[in-house]
């Protein structure tokens, strides 16, 4: 499931070859980009988007925001990279490199879409507005709106993005007093991601040898009832489990009956 590049054998090759934390840590950074489709209410952070200033933009917007509003897939809004680069091994070009961590949603927690539509000389869609927004499960609220120039380095748009994610971030700190924001590891990951992935990494390691294991089968089903359309779901003479992530919960998937046991959660959204 996670895209690499350059897509080919030998990056393959170098992707089974890394310790199952690094993979799950890969794995992670990049399902966090991915929105779960589901309606969401629009709202503004006023600290960051004036009422005007979302008027003035709101027809560039609307293609996007009517997504939101019923819950459709907001995929093809974001950075084309989500779709290519899960993780960039050796071998993909420099311009590829570090496309595999979104640095506005790793340190400030905030989403990026495009809002252009596609059409002639633009089919893609890439141009116009970029809307950053934290994406919450029923609300999707708008923190700033900017032009592609955010991302270019010490730009008047990158340094007045770079503030508003600030004191977005701040806002309910009382005057004063010090936080640490989105504490981010020198491989660029944040810190709770890495301490996330170690800890699944020794769950897998201790629990992967008991899953052939019958007594550990039939507590995971006795556990507590399993019901489906109303039925319940017996365990399976020949079970098939195996190591899955729903989102971003770990946990143990039985691929005969489609039960997913849940391991660890990660309340990242």
């Amino acid at each position: 499931m996670l895209p690499r590049l350059p897509n080919n054998r030998a990056s393959l090759e170098a992707l089974c070859a890394m310790p199952i934390r690094r993979v799950i840590l890969a794995f992670l950074t990049w399902r966090m980009r991915l929105i779960p489709a589901r309606p969401r209410v629009v709202t503004l952070w006023s600290g960051g988007v004036t009422p005007a200033q979302f008027q003035a933009a709101r027809a560039k917007l609307r293609p996007l925001l009517e997504k939101v509003v019923t819950g459709r897939d907001l995929t093809p809004h974001l950075s084309d990279y989500v779709k290519t680069a899960g993780i960039v091994l050796p071998g993909a070009r420099a311009m590829e490199r570090r496309e595999d961590i979104d640095t506005v949603l790793i340190r400030h927690g905030l989403h990026h879409f495009h809002s252009g539509v596609a059409g002639p000389g633009n089919p893609k869609g890439r141009s116009g507005n970029l809307v950053f927004a934290e994406v919450l499960e029923g609300e999707f609220r708008i923190v700033a709106i900017a032009d592609h120039h955010a991302f270019k380095r010490s730009s008047p748009q990158q340094l007045r993005l770079f503030e508003i994610c600030q004191s977005y971030i701040a806002r309910g700190v009382p005057p004063g007093q010090g936080f640490m924001a989105n504490p981010v590891m020198s491989s660029g990951h944040p810190a709770m991601l890495v301490v996330f992935a170690d800890r699944c990494e020794t769950e897998i390691l201790r629990l992967d040898p008991l899953l052939d294991d019958p007594a550990f089968i039939d507590n995971l089903y006795n556990g507590q009832p399993i019901i489906r359309d109303g039925q319940p779901v017996a365990r399976p003479v020949d079970p098939s489990l195996a190591w899955y992530f729903n989102d971003l919960t770990l946990g143990i998937l039985d691929r005969r009956t489609l039960v997913f046991f849940c391991i660890f959660p990660f309340f990242a959204r």
